[in-house]
Formats: C-alpha cells, sequence, structure tokens
C-alpha cells in the first residue's frame, strides 16, 4: 500500500487524515477492516498520536467508525447511508444552484464540456477514472462556488470525499459515455439559461448517481 508524501502545506494530522481517506476511497483499505494506530504510523512514518487524532476526524467525516475497547474499522457502506449522504448533497446542490445559475462563468463551462466530450469515447482504466472523478468534481464545483454563500459551500466540500468513494462504486456499472451525456445535458441547459431545465437534470443526475452506486449494497 502507498502512501503519499502531501507536502508540508498540510498538518500531521491532515496529511494523516488524507492518506487514510484516499486508501479507502481506492478500495485498498477495505470496508469494515480494522485499522491499526501502530501499522498505519509505521507505514506513514509518523507517531501514533497524529493516526489518533485522524481516526477522530475521519469518524466525523463519515469514513470510519470507532468501537470503543475495540478499536477502528473503515465503516461498512449500506444503500441507505450513500442515499442519505447524495440526498443531502442534492438539496445543498440545488439551493446553491438558485444562487448561482446567473454567475456561472460560460467560458469555464465550455471549457469542462468539451473534457466530457473527449471522456464519452474513453475506456475505463485506472488513470482515466481518477481523471473522471476529478472532472466530475470540478463541474460541480463550478455550481457550487458561485452561490456566493462561504457555509454552503463548506457544508458541501465536507461531504465530497464520501461522494467521491461512492462515485467509485458507481463507475463500476456504468460507462464514461452513459455519465458524460447527463452532465452535456444539465450543461446544455445552463448555456439556455433555463433553471427549470437545468434543475431538473441536476435531480435526475443525483436520482441515476444513488441507484448505480447502491446497486452492489442491494444485491
Amino acid at each position: 500500500m502507498y502512501f503519499e508524501d502531501l507536502g508540508k502545506s498540510l498538518t500531521i494530522k491532515e496529511r494523516v487524515s488524507e492518506n487514510i481517506k484516499s486508501q479507502i476511497i481506492l478500495g485498498n483499505l477495505k470496508q469494515g477492516s480494522r485499522l491499526k494506530e501502530e501499522e498505519l504510523s509505521k507505514a506513514m512514518n509518523v507517531s501514533r498520536a497524529p493516526v489518533r487524532e485522524a481516526f477522530y476526524q475521519l469518524e466525523n467525516d463519515g469514513f470510519v467508525k470507532i468501537i470503543p475497547r475495540k478499536g477502528v474499522i473503515v465503516l461498512p457502506l449500506s444503500s441507505q447511508y450513500i442515499r442519505d449522504v447524495y440526498e443531502l448533497n442534492s438539496i445543498l446542490e440545488n439551493a446553491a444552484l438558485k444562487k448561482s445559475f446567473k454567475n456561472i462563468p460560460i467560458p469555464k463551462l465550455e471549457e469542462l464540456e468539451q473534457i466530457f466530450r473527449k471522456h464519452q469515447n474513453n475506456l475505463a482504466t485506472i488513470e482515466s477514472e481518477s481523471e473522471y472523478l476529478e472532472l466530475d468534481q470540478s463541474f460541480h464545483f463550478l455550481i457550487v462556488k458561485c452561490c456566493d454563500n462561504q457555509k454552503l459551500l463548506d457544508e458541501w466540500k465536507r461531504l465530497q470525499g464520501l461522494i467521491h468513494w461512492f462515485r467509485t462504486y458507481s463507475l463500476r456499472t456504468i460507462t464514461f459515455k452513459d455519465s458524460a451525456q447527463i452532465h452535456l445535458e444539465i450543461i446544455d441547459a445552463i448555456k439556455t439559461k433555463n433553471l427549470q431545465l437545468t434543475t431538473k437534470r441536476l435531480n435526475a443526475h443525483s436520482r441515476w448517481a444513488i441507484s448505480y452506486a447502491t446497486s452492489e449494497f442491494e444485491k
């Protein structure tokens, strides 16, 4: 398992937290698996204290569960948990869209549009999946950041690690072509300055994402 050197801009606790979160999202730390302070501290060449602190942050962020007198495990996902997070994310994005709709920069939107079109014909690889997830997040961030409400933006950001985790499951059952097409339809609605249609398509995208992300947990 490889832990990144995230540089000096983050505190040790933040670097440890981000590294563990990344390994959970990538699937290298499996759902329900036990996380051991000593093993992780050695792997990241840090003391056990920042690992312990990171566990509390990761529990607050929804990635792990601390069980008294038993230890820490990667949170086992359920369809209900995924649905709850996506529904909250959708509420925040809808609120942001209403405030940001007239402020979304069309040149930046068109730049993302071209990248989505490129991904329509991409084959799924680890590299292309990572690029696509970053593109997806950039698109949603563009909508939310223009709302001129820092508190709303902060709350939305708190959910994005979990959304990223869930989307790794979605991409196991869908093609880039299908996902990109949905985003292109939202972009088209924004460009035609139709808020009602944009909202309708954004909500359809959310329902679609929930359906694919939860499908693996409803078998």
